[in-house]
């Protein structure tokens, strides 16, 4: 939420409950590894975290996707594994929508094959060494 002031622009973010059962992205899922291991989280919010030790599957659309380009996937699987699992689930979590599916899937493949990483994944660097 961004505030405009006469002089500047302030921005407010906001942190709110989540249940146990919600829709955890990859990204967040991290956040939380990193409060926990940096002695941050609370009580409240351990309850609510997801299972960490749950198994990250990629979906089989995209595995045959990277399988059908080698380059892209020789350069993928060299990018940091945060990185990948943030990228993936950004992809499956539309699958329900095809178009959005494939287009970030094609996007992703492409900045692959050209030895590309795009996006926010890893919260300006906090997130890659906690």
């Amino acid at each position: 939420m961004a505030y405009d002031t006469n002089e500047h622009t302030s921005y407010l973010q906001r942190f709110s409950r989540r249940s146990r059962h919600s829709n955890w992205t990859e990204l967040n899922k991290d956040r939380c590894r990193r409060l926990e291991s940096l002695g941050l989280m609370t009580d409240s919010g351990r309850e609510v975290c997801p299972d960490f030790s749950a198994e990250f599957v990629v979906d089989s659309d995209i595995v045959a996707a990277f399988e059908s380009n080698p380059v892209a996937r020789a350069i993928f699987s060299t990018f940091h594994p945060l990185y990948r699992r943030v990228r993936i689930d950004t992809i499956q979590r539309n699958k329900a929508n095809q178009e959005i599916f494939y287009s970030r899937l094609e996007k992703l493949i492409d900045a692959s094959e050209r030895g590309e990483m795009f996006g926010d994944w890893n919260d300006n660097g906090r997130l890659l060494d906690y």
